[in-house]
């Protein structure tokens, strides 16, 4: 019997490719991050959001049109109940507010962080999803899914104050309060539009990767972070300049961040990797990658108390993990 000279060279390219395997293996995280606590919630939790204001967490449970209160090392205060789904929700620490966009009826629902009880409602448009609230001005942005628009409101008296057009299936939304500076994601545009949130008057259309869906910025250094859902990467951005910086590649459909902006850490929630993607900023590249629980739809950053939560969403939990423990 005898081999091609492909076979034979096939066959001695064995033992490299073998090595090249457990190489890669070895660089990928093969425990899963240790939980201080996992406490149950509601059905499907999509947002998970930290008040330093109340010290309380609030989660948005898709699934059941609620949101539960947890308190910071995750005991339970109490459930608010919505008349339709939130996915995503904002809090302004200094007025003591909580907001929630009801997508099935295009209304913003606004709670005292305190008492948990609705104080007023605003109307926005047709499936409001992404919001921001600025904690400078008091304003609140939310971009309308249905219709393409951001709506802006003031966050203390629910007055309307501008609502304009933003692109195709605005996503996330997040806010500069040191510029007024908003940044709104357009998912089937792959891009970013930036508006000033004094006068509604859009600055910048700014191209970023494929499937833009969530999005944060550094107060201390105006930088944003982009994640690109289906290339599996972070854009990075000068809030101020509205130039691209760099382009991450983080792990498979990122679709949650949180960000500790006194050590200049991005934590990027990986959903169909179960990974963590841990950024330095001022590196510009991912550090650390760490495997988390499957299909964890968000997370948010206690930076005082070191903690990190994460929204289970098939498991109807939030985790608590230490950031010491990343």
């Amino acid at each position: 019997m005898t081999f091609s000279d492909g076979a034979v060279a096939r066959a001695r390219s064995l033992p490299w490719l073998l090595a090249m395997v457990i190489v890669l293996a070895s660089c990928l995280p093969s425990r899963e991050i240790p939980r201080v606590a996992t406490v149950p919630v509601g059905q499907w939790p999509e947002d998970v959001v930290f008040d330093p204001g109340s010290g309380q967490l609030f989660v948005a449970d898709e699934g059941s049109a609620t949101i539960t209160v947890l308190e910071s090392e995750g005991s339970t205060v109490g459930t608010i109940r919505l008349t339709t789904r939130a996915r995503h929700l904002a809090v302004d620490p200094g007025l003591g507010r909580l907001y929630a966009p009801n997508e099935g009826n295009a209304f913003v629902a606004a709670f005292d962080t305190r008492d948990l009880q609705e104080r007023f409602r605003v109307p926005v448009g047709r499936q409001p999803h992404g919001i921001a609230a600025d904690a400078s001005s008091h304003r609140v942005f939310v971009g309308n899914e249905g219709e393409g628009s951001l709506t802006a409101f003031d966050g203390r008296t629910g007055q309307g104050l501008f609502t304009l057009p933003v692109g195709q299936g605005p996503g996330g939304v997040a806010v500069h309060a040191a510029t007024g500076r908003v940044f709104v994601v357009s998912v089937k545009e792959d891009r970013v539009t930036m508006v000033d949130g004094m006068n509604g008057r859009v600055l910048a259309h700014i191209p970023v990767g494929h499937g833009p869906t969530h999005l944060r910025v550094n107060a201390k250094t105006g930088i944003v972070y982009v994640l690109n859902t289906e290339a599996g990467s972070v854009s990075v951005l000068d809030g101020l300049t509205a130039r691209l910086l760099a382009t991450i590649a983080v792990g498979n459909y990122p679709i949650g961040i949180a960000l500790d902006e006194r050590a200049g850490r991005a934590y990027v929630v990986n959903n169909r990797g179960n990974t963590l993607s841990i950024v330095e900023e001022a590196a510009g590249e991912v550090v650390a990658t760490r495997r988390i629980p499957r299909n964890v739809s968000s997370a948010a950053l206690n930076a005082q108390a070191g903690l990190l939560y994460l929204a289970l969403k098939s498991e109807d939990r939030v985790a608590v993990v230490r950031l010491r423990d990343l």
